[in-house]
């Protein structure tokens, strides 16, 4: 049997019985039958996570394995509770199987910690550690305020066991709340992480049951085999169906750090919530109140104060950055200028007349790919690109990327398939600007062959540039269209670029209300650029002329 058999099986253990309790329709005719299916459901989702974990390699096998061993010490606790039940018809408090149950808090506390993350710079751990600190002391305190200090029990006449279990249970809900923050802030390198957000899940449906449970049963109306028990059995069939996806093979892609400016909504929602606390208590109501939310603030001056120092190192690092990306840009055209320039100058009556008129030529390609790069940069630097003033007037497509391949001053062979019948309405110099930029790419990364297409479809004329070179590694999609990023190229100095391209193309066909993206080529193997653009309703090519 595979492991997605059986954890789709355990899955439908947890979750059908699970929305029989929602809806109460569970039977209750046979006593066993809900402690059997909660045993189940508990320990077969941790041997799944287990199981899974062990195909897993290094840092990731660690977190997983801990994780699965924690839900197993949850399984195994329900099953010591089943036998003392049947067997004695009392369960001992405290017993055998509240240390297994409160033994699976830490482990899966434990395992989330330890999942594997993105390798951050410095000032990045920083803010992320003072984020988690900041976010978990506030979380503590708002929930020992709001409802543990009332629920937790230590009176004098019970055992030093009871008092501490009395005080593990409420914090193991602690544990399971932080593990969820930490989920929700997470840096990861999965793109799509299936089983990081079933984790989330079966955490959230966890600690709120928990949470609920300790309610109900400090106010004596926790009931048996109703839509709360329902709860933890999704939670277990969220576990297990975590336990067969991190098995499965996940297309990893790298991303900046203002993709994850959501995640602070995580941390310091819970600040909000303890300063609002903090508020309308009355003063002195609580030194642990008045302690948390003074240490609370000084984490976020502190924070503030790294961000600023990164900032500052951020932009001494991006200008240093600048000056060597467009050094090296500007070097290759300036040469050939210089150079044939020079040699004009010195020999102009060695040459014949049709090798002054090539370099002449060559001169004038390689100045006007000089003054493209000086307009990128300048227009970038200006930050002015979506809100561009567009010349806008209906140009036949075809021939507007017959002007941009001629324009290519390339010996190499371009092929083309373009649709004569597209008219679009554009700016005819930004969208030219666009296409030179797409072909330069694939000049400079394709290997022997490039083809341009266009074509119209659903009233948007759609321009794209293939080539059969080695494409856009997974991880670097993200990050190609940023300013002065250039992928798996960004430390390499033998292929030029300043990383500016993209970011300016990406740019001006947002000011034409179009879109821009990447995909493997379908029909060269390689990399494919392709942006639309609004077309207008078909006329006859030639009744229209780029000018």
């Amino acid at each position: 049997m595979t492991l997605k058999a059986v954890a789709l099986s355990i899955a439908a253990i947890s979750v059908i019985p699970g929305f029989l309790l929602f809806v109460g329709a569970f039977p209750t005719s046979s006593p066993a039958l809900g402690p059997t299916v909660y045993s189940i459901s508990a320990g077969g989702a941790g041997a799944v996570l287990i199981l899974g974990a062990l195909r897993l390699r290094g840092r990731a096998r660690l977190a997983w394995s801990l994780i699965g061993l924690g839900v197993a010490c949850w399984g195994v606790g329900e099953t010591v509770w089943n036998l003392q039940s049947m067997a004695t018809g009392e369960i001992p408090y405290p017993g055998p199987a509240d240390f297994f149950y409160v033994a699976g808090y830490p482990l899966i506390f434990a395992g989330v910690v330890l999942l594997p993350y993105l390798r951050l710079g410095r000032f990045e751990r920083l803010r992320l550690a003072i984020d988690a600190t900041a976010g978990s002391l506030s979380l503590g305190v708002v929930m020992w305020v709001s409802y543990l200090s009332q629920i937790t029990d230590f009176a004098s006449t019970q055992a030093p066991f009871e008092s501490l279990l009395n005080l593990f249970y409420p914090f193991g809900d602690v544990f399971l709340a932080t593990a969820l923050m930490i989920l929700a802030m997470r840096r990861s390198e999965l793109r799509l992480d299936a089983r990081v957000m079933l984790l989330a899940v079966a955490v959230a449906f966890t600690t709120i049951a928990d949470v609920i449970f300790a309610l109900q049963s400090a106010a004596d109306t926790y009931v048996e085999w109703q839509w709360l028990d329902g709860l933890w059995l999704f939670s277990y069939g969220a576990f297990a169906l975590g336990g067969w996806a991190i098995t499965k093979p996940t297309e990893k892609t790298e991303r900046t750090y203002r993709s994850h400016r959501w995640h602070l909504l995580a941390p310091y929602s819970a600040v909000a919530a303890l300063f609002a606390i903090r508020l309308v208590s009355s003063s002195g109501e609580s030194l642990l109140l008045n302690l948390s939310t003074t240490a609370v603030a000084g984490l976020v001056v502190l924070r503030q104060g790294i961000v600023i120092r990164e900032r500052r190192e951020l932009l001494d690092r991006q200008r240093d950055d600048l000056v060597a990306s467009v050094s090296h840009e500007l070097r290759t055209p300036l040469t050939g200028i210089q150079g044939y320039a020079r040699l004009l100058t010195e020999s102009w009556e060695a040459f014949t007349e049709q090798d002054r008129r090539q370099m002449v030529s060559t001169i004038a390609d390689e100045g006007d790919h000089l003054g493209r790069i000086v307009t990128d940069l300048i227009d970038v630097a200006r930050d002015r690109l979506q809100n561009v003033q567009l010349q806008k007037r209906p140009i036949p497509a075809a021939e507007l990327a017959r002007d941009a391949i001629a324009a290519a001053g390339t010996g190499r062979q371009i092929e083309s398939e373009l649709d004569d019948d597209v008219i679009v309405l554009a700016d005819l110099d930004r969208v030219r600007q666009v296409l030179a930029n797409l072909l330069t790419n694939a000049i400079r990364y394709g290997r022997s062959r490039i083809l341009v297409t266009v074509e119209s479809r659903e009233g948007m004329a759609w321009f794209a540039v293939h080539d059969d070179g080695p494409g856009v590694p997974a991880k670097h999609q993200h990050e190609i269209w940023e300013r002065f990023e250039r992928g798996a190229h960004k430390f390499d100095a033998t292929v030029p670029g300043s990383g500016i391209g993209l970011s300016v193309a990406r740019d001006l066909v947002t000011a034409h209300s179009g879109s821009i993206g990447y995909r493997v080529s379908d029909r060269l193997g390689g990399a494919c650029f392709e942006f639309s653009i609004p077309s207008q309703v078909t006329h006859p090519a030639e009744e229209l002329a780029v000018r």
